[in-house]
């Protein structure tokens, strides 16, 4: 019916938006909503295009802020990420691997000792390498590479400019591998018409939104949702666990 495909342009109108103002959030939503209006199976090839849509559309207006040394790094962790998972991908449970990415979140932005442990280890290679695999799985991992980002840049415009890329290649690759192993995209055109077109949209207004946004400010509040993300996704992954 047409009236499910207008929902959905309005709803990844509202997500990209979001995306565009705070470099993340928007995806997590709509692979919540994607469910109410294609099978299970269809969730995640239809989210990764919707997203693809949304972050290279965002990097129209802020291409010349991305951090490319970062970039580099993420596409050589993101090479062994999707060759591993990909191997995986028909025999790998997923349950547990949204509650270890907000675990990660939390101890990452708030606990000192535990801070001090992960940078360690943590680097864009690393980023590049779950992000891409588990985003074959999970359909929107971007709090990872955007928490690492913002605890390195200070920036606003280079945060958006380079998760924009990042999250623009994870897509890229996790249309490619569901592609590659058999999915129908045209069984579905016009729903992903829809979410092309609105998620387009959301990224011209997104832009304009967040020039209204003091840095400082920016800071705070992408902080404050990658949060938020992390207790919604604990309380969903415990929901479902028991």
């Amino acid at each position: 019916m047409l009236t499910t495909e207008i929902s959905l342009f309005i709803i990844s109108t509202l997500t990209s938006t979001l995306a565009a103002i705070c470099a993340m959030g928007g995806g997590m939503i709509l692979v919540l909503v994607l469910p109410f209006f294609v099978p299970a199976s269809a969730i995640i090839p239809i989210h990764g295009i919707a997203q693809f849509a949304s972050n290279s559309s965002r990097l129209i207006f802020c291409f010349s802020a991305i951090c490319w040394p970062y970039v580099s790094q993420f596409v050589i962790g993101a090479v062994f990420g999707t060759a591993i998972f990909s191997a995986l991908l028909i025999n790998l449970s997923s349950q547990f691997l949204p509650l270890f990415i907000a675990c990660y979140l939390l101890l990452s932005l708030w606990f000192k000792p535990i801070q001090n442990v992960i940078s360690k280890f943590e680097n864009m290679y690393m980023a590049g390498a779950f992000q891409a695999g588990f985003g074959l799985l999970v359909g929107a991992p971007g709090p990872i590479t955007v928490t690492l980002l913002y605890k390195n840049l200070t920036d606003k415009e280079q945060i958006i400019a380079t998760a924009s890329l990042l999250m623009a290649i994870t897509n890229l690759n996790k249309v490619l591998v569901y592609l590659f192993i058999g999915f129908i995209f045209s069984d579905y055109w016009t729903l992903i018409l829809a979410s092309i077109l609105g998620a387009t949209l959301g990224s011209l207004i997104g832009n304009k939104l967040r020039n209204k946004i003091n840095n400082d400010y920016f800071m705070v509040l992408l902080k404050s949702i990658l949060t938020i993300l992390a207790l919604i996704i604990i309380g969903k992954s415990l929901i479902a666990l028991y």
